[in-house]
């Protein structure tokens, strides 16, 4: 016997689609790998149905798998996904739909997963867990003869009518703050949440950081996932980068020695062509984008991915004489240094057509380290940052975030965090002084009000010396 999970995400589908694959006995996947999964689950298969599991959604019911391969999905608006064919073993109570266990694997209902199959070392934690309190099973009654419903019925129709996740964020968002904030970080969460991930998506919209950083290693194994399939683009902005790379140019290509032109689609525009037409969320993330020539990268695009402007107005574009626009489930999510360039220096056209997410340091989520109380000391160096330059150039949690000891503590001062205040204050030590005090950096007077500075690095490494620098 082999069982499987599989989830079909609040939001996912519209109600009536919901509605036409519970009556008509079928599960549904998009995805390359996620059909890959579906493709690998053989006749006679076990799997629980689950509807995500927050908000009174969860558990649905026990089937079996009762045709010999996948499908392309009836339903033809979504093009690409697949299904299968099941018999009802039983349904759920519907007081125990809600899975209230801390205890998590790939194929649990609070793990971020769409389908996966239960290993056999821990198909009896599946039936602790699963088959027990939902089914009132155990493994070897599972197999008993289906259940034949009397007339049609929606699933859990209250629990499925709600707005799809994505519905909470703006198509065109930029998350800006200083240095080592986790906006990159973040920007994983934020795509998975967008493309449908409800529980990830509340989370968000509570500013529940904590929950994303307990559960980052699942969000990163969907985004891994998702990324695969297609559904996310990541992309770096820079000086160089241009309309060509991103929208469409001519390239050079060469064929048997002899050099020819073509017209090639850059990397948002393959992206837009491949998400049109599609019944899903696409998430295309450029990090630094204030570190790119915005106009000379998206030219008339500009005005195409506004929302009122998507699917409405089609432009021209100059090499293929295509009629392009953007589709309304692609997202752009953009990431912002501001200690590279505030936003009253950002292209005024990007500003007006972006939500903008502030995301500043945050020393709660620090600890303290070998005596090192992480969280003053982040506070102590933000406010004479602050005082002497702008809290635009403050310091970020995340630099600390992974410090397990005093020598992680003076190795990411030696080789993150004074380099980059002597880049804040290039030649003016006096400031750097100010900022660091007298235990890290010797100042010696050599006449005619000069001084000689020096930074005392073996200093780092004495607890102590962090301590004083705090209560100074």
């Amino acid at each position: 016997m082999t069982f499987w999970k599989v989830s079909h995400g609040p939001g996912l589908f519209a109600q009536t689609d919901y509605d036409y694959f519970f009556n008509e006995k079928l599960i549904v996947v998009g995805g390359k790998s996620q059909v890959s999964n579906m493709r690998s689950m053989n006749f006679g298969d076990y799997f629980y149905l689950t509807y995500g599991n927050t908000n009174g959604q969860g558990i649905q019911l026990l089937g079996k798998i009762i045709d010999n391969a996948a499908a392309p999905c009836t339903r033809t608006q979504y093009n690409g996904w697949e299904q299968r064919k099941y018999e009802i073993i039983k349904l759920t109570v519907p007081d125990d739909k809600f899975y209230r266990e801390t205890y998590r694997k790939k194929w649990t209902p609070n793990f971020l997963s769409t389908i996966k199959q239960v290993p056999q070392d821990e198909e009896q934690d599946f039936e602790n867990y699963i088959l027990r309190p939902f089914f009132n099973m155990k493994i070897d009654t599972a197999t008993h003869e289906p259940i034949d419903l009397d007339e049609k019925v929606a699933p859990n129709e209250k629990s499925l009518d709600n707005d799809s996740p994505s519905k909470i964020f703006p198509r065109n968002q930029i998350l800006f703050g200083p240095p080592g904030t986790g906006k990159t970080y973040l920007t994983a969460a934020y795509a998975v949440a967008i493309c449908d991930y409800e529980d990830i998506a509340n989370e968000l919209e509570n500013g529940n950081m904590e929950f994303i950083s307990s559960f980052y290693a699942d969000i990163k194994e969907v985004y891994d996932e998702l990324h695969a399939d297609g559904r996310i683009k990541f992309v770096t902005f820079h000086q160089s980068y241009g309309y060509e790379d991103f929208i469409e140019g001519i390239k050079p290509t060469v064929v048997n020695g002899n050099i020819s032109y073509e017209i090639k689609a850059g990397i948002f525009k393959k992206f837009c062509d491949e998400a049109r037409g599609r019944n899903e969320n696409f998430v295309f993330i450029i990090d630094e984008i204030n570190r790119g020539n915005i106009s000379k990268i998206f030219g008339e695009l500009i005005t195409l991915i506004e929302d009122d402007k998507r699917e409405e107005i089609f432009a021209t574009l100059p090499y293929s004489q295509e009629n392009f626009t953007v589709p309304k489930n692609v997202y752009i999510l953009g990431t912002m240094n501001t200690a590279d360039r505030s936003i009253a220096l950002l292209d005024t056209a990007l500003r007006r057509r972006f939500n903008f997410v502030e995301m500043m340091p945050r020393p709660e989520l620090l600890e303290t380290i070998d005596g090192v109380d992480l969280r003053e000391l982040l506070k102590k160096l933000n406010t004479r940052i602050e005082t002497l330059y702008d809290r635009e150039h403050t310091i970020g949690h995340a630099y600390f975030i992974n410090c397990k000891t005093l020598a992680d503590i003076a190795e990411v001062f030696r080789n993150k965090i004074i380099p980059l205040l002597q880049e804040y204050f290039f030649d003016d030590y006096e400031s750097l002084y100010n900022i660091l005090g007298e235990k890290f950096i010797t100042r010696e007077n050599i006449g005619d009000e000069k001084f000689l500075y020096r930074i005392n690095y073996e200093a780092l490494k004495d607890v102590e010396t962090y301590k004083l620098w705090i209560n100074s």
